[in-house]
C-alpha cells in the first residue's frame, strides 16, 4: 500500500485506474466499428447510417459493442476520435433528425452534431 500525507487512499486510485486501462484495452481490442467523417469538420455533424439503398445497414446491423468517430482533420497530424457504446449510441441517435447521406445520397441515417457525442448523459 502506498500511502502518504498528500495522497493518503493513492493506492485505491492507482488500482481503479489501472482497472479502466485494462478495461479500455480490451474494448478496443473487440468488437469496435469505426467511421471516418470527413466532413464533420466543416459541417460539426457526423452521419449515423442506419438503412442504405432501403436495405438496413451501418448502425443497424453492426454487431460491434463499440461505435469510434475519428473526427477527421487533413492538417491534423493525430485525428481525434470519439468511442461510444453502440447500445447508448442507438438511444442518442433517436433524439436527432433522419437525413439522406452517403455515395448517391441512397443511405439514411441519424444527423448527430459531434460535440454532443461528448456531452451526452451517461447512463
Amino acid at each position: 500500500m502506498i500511502h502518504t500525507k498528500a495522497r493518503p487512499e493513492f493506492d485505491k486510485q492507482l488500482k481503479f485506474g489501472q482497472e479502466q486501462e485494462d478495461q479500455f484495452y480490451k474494448d478496443v481490442t473487440g468488437d469496435v466499428e469505426i467511421k471516418c467523417d470527413k466532413i464533420c469538420i466543416r459541417t460539426g455533424n457526423v452521419f449515423v447510417e442506419f438503412e442504405d439503398a432501403g436495405k438496413p445497414s451501418g448502425i443497424n446491423t453492426t454487431k460491434s459493442k463499440y461505435y469510434v468517430f475519428t473526427l477527421y482533420k487533413e492538417d491534423r497530424k493525430l485525428q481525434t476520435h470519439v468511442m461510444i457504446p453502440t447500445s447508448r449510441l442507438k438511444k442518442l441517435m433517436k433524439k436527432y433528425p433522419i437525413k439522406s447521406g452517403g455515395d448517391n445520397w441512397e443511405a439514411r441515417g441519424h444527423i448527430i452534431p459531434a460535440k454532443d457525442l461528448l456531452t451526452f448523459e451517461y447512463q
